[in-house]
């Protein structure tokens, strides 16, 4: 017999229910010609109606497709239509499911942050790409361990069109421009996101935390310009360390982390490929596939592939997560709905991006976050 986890009402008191606790009654079933036979339950607290189907990750689906193939392909570099044409489905269903593995991405992988130690030092720099249009680039800075390659957290921006122009091009940006014009300080708001975050998470070390960056200026003013993070750099909490982004790329560069992760999405994600066709209509979607592929990269990829030893550990079991908790926080990925535990404290980036919050140049109407999505 099928036995509820907890209410989904994030408000009532038994959203985390203890186990045992008889908090819930049977209220009936109904059929679905895809699921069979589904019970039905309501809250005795908050008088909230659910099903099983709540707690699956194909809620509110008509149709089961195989999500442990989607993503692989999605991580071999397969467009989504190419994946919608093997299953034999449209487009907009492969879409929707890559954001239901995406949403329990981001609440997993924000678990496994509040349990590391943070005793590495980290890396930052911006993957650059576009969206909608090649008038509308944007960056995406990534937050990397030095030893582990794990991979912290992940914002966005959209930047303003730069480089050598015809002169129509030059117009054709201007008009674009009246509907929508990026902020010329989306980079240093994006690291400033990330540095908030890990301010918040950071616990006390005994040595500095050194954070490693190209040489790029708007790094330098956000450290200098917000009083936190200057007092952290004075006091020697903090220490910034600049490499100039022409050094040679290997691994002896201190950006290499960073680096290879940037290869690594270059070269898995057909989003992301250089001169690609298949680029992002959509910052909300493409955020959520960015976290997908870098949470299946913290979890599940081998730390290294030619050490035996190292071969069987992830990269977040190389930030210091120990291996029980990793498998815990990864139980049911593609199964389960995964719910924010009651107090869980979510970084600004992962909160916009389950919220859809991401806003898309040239859209006329904000995105659109369905009731049943937002607990």
């Amino acid at each position: 017999m099928y036995i509820p986890e907890h209410c989904p009402n994030p408000q009532c008191e038994n959203y985390q229910a203890p186990p045992g606790t008889r908090w819930y009654r049977k209220i009936g079933q109904y059929h679905t010609h895809t699921f069979g036979s589904v019970p039905r339950f309501k809250c005795r607290s908050c008088h909230t109606g659910f099903s099983k189907q709540t707690f699956s990750i194909n809620y509110y689906s008509k149709r089961e497709l195989d999500y442990r193939y989607i993503i692989r392909q999605i991580n071999a570099c397969a467009g989504i239509r190419n994946i919608a044409h093997d299953l034999q489905v449209k487009p907009e269903a492969i879409t929707n499911r890559i954001n239901r593995l995406a949403r329990n991405a981001v609440l997993a992988n924000q678990c496994i942050v509040d349990l590391l130690p943070f005793d590495e030092d980290l890396v930052l720099d911006g993957l650059e790409n576009f969206c909608v249009s090649q008038y509308f680039p944007d960056n995406y800075t990534i937050m990397v361990g030095k030893d582990s390659q794990f991979v912290y957290d992940c914002d966005y921006t959209t930047l303003r069109r730069k480089g050598r122009m015809r002169p129509d091009q030059k117009r054709k940006r201007a008009l674009l421009e009246v509907i929508f014009k990026a902020s010329t300080k989306g980079v240093e708001s994006s690291f400033r996101r990330l540095l908030c975050s890990l301010s918040e998470r950071q616990p006390e070390r005994e040595l500095p935390l050194i954070l490693y960056t190209d040489d790029k200026s708007d790094y330098e003013r956000v450290l200098w310009n917000t009083k936190e993070f200057k007092e952290r750099v004075y006091t020697g909490g903090w220490r910034h360390h600049k490499t100039n982004s022409k050094e040679g790329r290997n691994t002896q560069n201190p950006l290499f982390p960073v680096n290879y992760i940037d290869r690594e999405i270059r070269k898995d994600m057909a989003s992301q490929t250089r001169e690609t066709v298949q680029f992002p209509r959509n910052v909300s979607n493409a955020m959520l596939r960015m976290n997908l592929y870098l949470f299946d990269h913290n979890t599940r990829k081998p730390y290294r592939i030619n050490n035996p030893v190292k071969r069987k550990l992830r990269h977040a079991q190389a930030a210091g997560l120990a291996r029980q908790d990793l498998d815990r926080i990864t139980k049911g990925f593609f199964e389960k709905r995964f719910f924010r535990k009651r107090g869980q404290s979510l970084s600004e980036s992962a909160m916009k991006t389950l919220q859809r919050q991401w806003v898309t140049p040239l859209r006329e109407k904000p995105e659109r976050l369905w009731k049943y999505l937002d607990a």
